[in-house]
């Protein structure tokens, strides 16, 4: 077995993990924080956790679209600070309040932008994790240009199976034009089902559970280079680090669970990042759980774990430095423009950081470059 190495440089530390059987190319993160000026009216958007954020990028331009989440443990945000855009020209970021009718305010939806179009799918209105639980698909579409964007609520086809039951703390990605959900909190418990919606004919397509994954809420959903899904950590009664991969191929999940993420920490409510290249990240997470449950703050990380883009492997865990996000967990990302030279860029917004005497939710937005 080889040994640990670390490298260093000037943005962070490299360790291989002991799962590796050669040597990678350090990956290098650039954090920048990032200060959009205010909407006129209404400002900047409140602190919130159990959001959405989504990447457009289109003719009218490039915005990161955040929705919904909660400012109050389990509350959700007033309708007015439920939707906001970050309009970005060259290197100047606006926020801006969008007041347009469309779903309920609401808590832990899921999210995922297709093209132009941003839709979300679920979540609660209630307190209790059995309160107005929510399967309802709303779709915002931002091909216009800034300013009018609109809401509407899907409407399946015929012959669509039903839709996946009420659920919050889920997960939903988007390949191609297709949404795949899983798992979260439904009224019966944690769930570990998989499903698909085809955005193009209006139909939901139940792909069924996972047979080697407990039922879990705020796992990892990531769309790998091998065509494959892979369902990674979450919080299953307890914080995990195990995996399972759904093959898109052949329409099945696998006969056995994902390989090589021994090393990594188990961990919940993080931010998966699938890029164009051969890595896949996931950052942050609540890596301890609160004893006061989500009135609370558990114990959250801000590090980021490495993936082999492939076969959903842990390469590397980057520990924090100065210059990055406060450790948080309940906090949403999404993978933005592709950049030349770059392997990919993302952003995170918001989340959950403290602990159980002094939670305390946020409002920061991040860019992150990765190399």
């Amino acid at each position: 077995m080889l040994p640990r190495p670390v490298v260093r440089s000037g943005r962070g530390m490299f360790r291989a993990a002991r799962t590796m059987a050669h040597m990678v190319p350090p990956t290098r993160l650039t954090w920048k924080q990032l200060s959009p000026r205010p909407d006129a009216a209404k400002g900047t958007p409140c602190e919130r956790s159990s959001h959405g954020i989504s990447f457009i990028q289109n003719e009218a331009g490039s915005r990161l679209i955040v929705y919904g989440g909660e400012n109050i443990a389990r509350t959700s945000v007033d309708p007015s600070q439920a939707l906001w855009a970050a309009d970005v020209q060259g290197d100047s970021w606006s926020w801006r309040a969008l007041s347009c009718d469309g779903p309920a305010p609401r808590v832990a939806h899921a999210q995922a932008a297709v093209g132009s179009s941003v839709y979300i799918f679920g979540g609660r209105c209630g307190i209790a994790m059995d309160e107005k639980p929510l399967n309802d698909l709303w779709v915002l579409d931002c091909h216009c240009e800034p300013g009018k964007e609109s809401w509407s609520q899907v409407q399946l086809a015929a012959g669509s199976d039903d839709p996946p039951e009420p659920r919050s703390f889920h997960r939903m990605i988007a390949v191609s034009s297709d949404l795949y959900v899983f798992g979260g909190c439904g009224t019966s418990g944690r769930l570990a089902d998989l499903h698909k919606f085809d955005t193009v004919k209006k139909t939901w397509h139940n792909l069924g559970k996972s047979k080697l994954l407990r039922g879990r809420g705020g796992p990892n959903l990531l769309h790998l280079k091998s065509d494959r899904l892979a369902v990674i950590a979450g919080f299953a009664g307890e914080e995990t680090n195990d995996g399972h991969a759904y093959d898109l191929k052949q329409g099945a999940w696998e006969a056995s669970a994902l390989e090589g993420l021994t090393d990594l920490r188990p961990r919940s409510v993080c931010i998966p990042i699938s890029l164009p290249g051969d890595k896949a990240l996931i950052f942050g997470g609540e890596v301890n759980p609160s004893d006061l449950g989500h009135e609370g703050a558990g114990g959250f990380e801000n590090d980021v774990a490495v993936l082999d883009g492939t076969t959903g492997a842990l390469l590397s865990s980057i520990p924090s430095s100065s210059g990055w996000p406060v450790e948080r967990g309940w906090a949403d990302g999404a993978a933005g423009e592709a950049i030349k030279g770059l392997t990919g860029r993302f952003y995170v917004f918001g989340g959950l950081t403290g602990d159980d005497q002094n939670p305390k939710r946020l409002n920061d937005l991040w860019q992150c470059d990765v190399e």
